[in-house]
């Protein structure tokens, strides 16, 4: 793995972690076109992937969008601690990723917080360009919504986690919580320290996510919608209670940090949590680093409380 090792002192164990990735990708796979970027990554999860925990049921289903079904799946523990239900967003940029890549992620948060968690296959861009995943997002939720709904998300995810927040702002129909991981928020367009600090991040560069944001822009990025970027939000008074976590070592870091910072000003409860010494995409490896994994305890946690609290 090449990245600075001064600048980034990684544990052990997060750097067997990202040799495993680094493994797990075909030579040249930085070259790849998009499908084959798509394949490669699927098939990187997979060696990643772990028994899902007694007790939880999976099923796929289904809801209606604007422009058709959206494909969901259900993870449901054999006695649930309360209604509530989590709608979990995956992570990959906008570009890749599925409900497959992010499986056991999903069934492990079911099983550590007891409560329902549902997954969403947004579509992808470039195929899709915005608003196509926004929009399967938000009617998800609409869908999904039975007035105890946490959202929840990684990366890309996060930003549509944190979207539903946006377009939801004043309405009734609203989650009651946000769990928001290493989300991607606006923060690039801001000039926020990290993307110098961590420009070189292993894993995630600002050079990866500048590749992305194209991708999802096509050129033209709709930089004043907060449903695109969340920190663009000019009013957070009223949001769901927040609890964000962001990697030490990763360009978006600071994305939540500013992000709760402004829902603090604005009297909402929130809270950021700055793992120290993990790196972008540390949810897959919760069961090789020790600090990972109690991130992902923390993470669930801060779930099972919004999830429990009447």
């Amino acid at each position: 793995m090449n990245y600075d090792h001064k600048k980034y002192p990684l544990k052990p164990d997060v750097v067997a972690f990202l040799e495993k990735v680094e493994a797990s990708y075909p030579p040249h796979s930085e070259a790849a076109s998009i499908e084959e970027g798509r394949r490669s990554y699927e098939m990187m999860c997979t060696h990643f992937d772990t028994p899902i925990p007694d007790g939880i049921d999976i099923r796929d289903d289904a809801v209606e969008g604007r422009d058709g079904p959206i494909s969901i799946r259900w993870y449901t523990p054999r006695e649930p601690s309360s209604d509530a239900t989590v709608i979990y967003y995956h992570g990959g940029g906008f570009v890749l990723g599925n409900l497959d890549t992010h499986n056991t992620i999903c069934a492990d948060m079911a099983s550590e917080t007891n409560l329902r968690v549902v997954a969403v296959d947004y579509r992808l861009t470039p195929e899709h360009r915005f608003p196509a995943h926004f929009h399967d997002a938000i009617d998800a939720f609409s869908a999904l919504d039975e007035g105890h709904t946490i959202v929840c998300g990684d990366s890309a995810g996060g930003t549509l986690a944190a979207a539903v927040c946006v377009d939801r702002h004043g309405n009734e129909q609203r989650p009651i919580g946000q769990v928001l991981i290493y989300a991607f928020l606006g923060g690039v367009i801001m000039g926020l320290p990290s993307y110098e600090e961590a420009s070189d991040a292993p894993l995630l560069t600002t050079q990866d996510v500048h590749y992305f944001e194209d991708l999802r822009s096509a050129g033209n990025p709709s930089n004043d919608d907060p449903t695109y970027f969340p920190l663009v939000q000019g009013d957070f008074s009223g949001f769901p209670p927040c609890a964000a976590f962001a990697a030490e070592f990763d360009p978006i870091r600071d994305d939540s940090v500013e992000y709760v910072n402004r829902l603090r000003a604005a009297g909402v409860q929130a809270e950021c949590t700055v793992e120290k010494g993990l790196v972008h995409a540390f949810l897959r490896g919760r069961h090789m680093s020790m600090d990972a994994g109690n991130s992902f305890q923390r993470i669930c946690s801060a779930i099972r409380i919004f999830g429990t609290e009447k």
